[in-house]
């Protein structure tokens, strides 16, 4: 009787994410491409599934990753000659609370390390400011300008969102700061993780 009731259960019990499928990230399928010589000279790609990658918006210049109870990650990052460079990344929890408390600890984070300088570039000035954005659950405009000499030597822009018990962050540093134009990828990945088990 046990043995039935447990098997119950389980049949009950929703499926979770272990892994992120291939070429799932709206990235993904052009950071997968294979580039011609003269293609890999100008822009390049970089796809990590470390759980312990810290987040691609990261006030506290953490090496490793500080929040809890990840299940499945995925960050790709992109780079061009000009030079400029974006990312993508999500992250799977093991519920909505676990994904809801990093988000929290990132909003934290921004107000703690809002003028940490880069210990491996004591020359910069580091500011970040966040700003209200909406998509998915809850999301948060977030980014930083580096300062040299009293002018801004650049500007990264990004948001992150959560939907369930995903994260998922988008960055750039082109243009000024402005989280709006990011909203609609975070928008369409907000609503593509709801296909993966128990993430929505």
């Amino acid at each position: 009787m046990i043995s039935v009731t447990l098997s119950l259960m389980l049949a009950l019990s929703p499926a979770t994410v272990t892994e992120i499928p291939k070429n799932f990230l709206l990235t993904e399928r052009d950071a997968r491409r294979h580039l011609d010589p003269h293609e890999a000279d100008e822009h390049g790609y970089q796809i990590s599934d470390k759980l312990t990658k810290p987040l691609e918006l990261n006030p506290c210049v953490r090496q490793r990753a500080v929040d809890r109870d990840r299940v499945a990650a995925r960050t790709i990052t992109h780079w061009t000659s000009a030079p400029s460079g974006s990312s993508e990344q999500l992250v799977i929890y093991k519920s909505r609370r676990a994904a809801h408390s990093a988000l929290t600890r990132l909003r934290a984070e921004v107000k703690r390390c809002a003028r940490k300088d880069d210990p491996s570039a004591p020359e910069l000035k580091i500011q970040w400011r966040t700003s209200k954005a909406k998509a998915g659950d809850e999301a948060i405009g977030m980014g930083y300008q580096t300062w040299q000499d009293g002018r801004v030597n650049q500007t990264i822009t990004g948001i992150v969102a959560r939907k369930g018990s995903a994260l998922m962050i988008y960055t750039t540093d082109e243009g000024a700061y402005d989280p709006g134009r990011l909203t609609k990828n975070a928008r369409k990945m907000a609503a593509k993780v709801c296909k993966l088990p128990g993430v929505c």
